[in-house]
């Protein structure tokens, strides 16, 4: 029989993420013990806490499984994968053409999710939402030079060290659903401890850019005479 530590991590890994409320309620267990068994699958490394910014309230801590946790994909897959990525080789069209389709079908099923009419702020939040139910993004904040978006945990890690298309396809689908230039800062693959995306738009921009160029479509006011 499956004990509950083993359903614990096996919800986490489905979900990619969750609350210890939730894990209560799922399986009809305390709280306390939903603790007991987190903490200790955090100390073998199985497991991470985040805190989670909500639109509304406190953040509040979830838990994400580590790429421990994810572990590597069967052999007979992986080297599948492997095969199909090192034929792409350098042959940039088919791989920019296979990435847009990826990315173009990833937005799709989150378009109506976010919206359209959103400013950056509350879309930034929105499409981190729905990127977090595929594993693509954990949280954001702001800097000075805009929106970081980042996620912990890399959904392919193996896939990624063969080629580009895995994180080029996650970048458009972002780019997509934002409608704003996205640039990719640092890939877990190559080292960082994250994987982390920039959008250069800033609470506000949008006004003040309206506002400059109500401005200069203005005709210069002849300066005042005094007879």
């Amino acid at each position: 029989m499956e004990s509950s530590r083993d359903r614990i991590l096996a919800l986490i890994l489905e979900r990619r993420e969750a609350r210890v409320e939730e894990l209560a309620t799922e399986l009809k267990i305390t709280t306390a013990a939903v603790r007991r068994h987190l903490d200790h699958l955090r100390a073998d490394g199985l497991i991470d806490v985040k805190p989670t910014k909500q639109s509304t309230g406190r953040p509040y801590h979830s838990y994400r499984p580590t790429s421990k946790a994810a572990g590597a994909l069967p052999t007979a897959y992986a080297d599948l994968l492997k095969r199909m990525l090192a034929s792409l080789g350098e042959r940039t069209e088919v791989v920019d053409a296979i990435m847009e389709s990826i990315a173009e079908a990833l937005a799709a099923r989150h378009r109506e999710d976010v919206g359209d009419d959103a400013e950056p702020e509350l879309r930034v939040e929105l499409v981190t939402d729905v990127m977090r139910s595929e594993g693509i993004l954990e949280s954001w904040h702001t800097e000075d030079d805009g929106f970081h978006m980042t996620n912990g945990v890399c959904p392919y890690l193996e896939a990624a060290e063969f080629s580009k298309l895995p994180c080029e396809s996650d970048r458009k689908a972002i780019e997509l659903l934002m409608g704003l230039e996205v640039e990719q800062l640092h890939r877990i693959v190559d080292g960082s401890p994250t994987c982390e995306y920039l959008v250069r738009a800033l609470p506000g921009q949008s006004e003040l850019i309206e506002i400059s160029e109500e401005i200069a479509s203005k005709e210069p006011h002849e300066p005042s005479t005094i007879a």
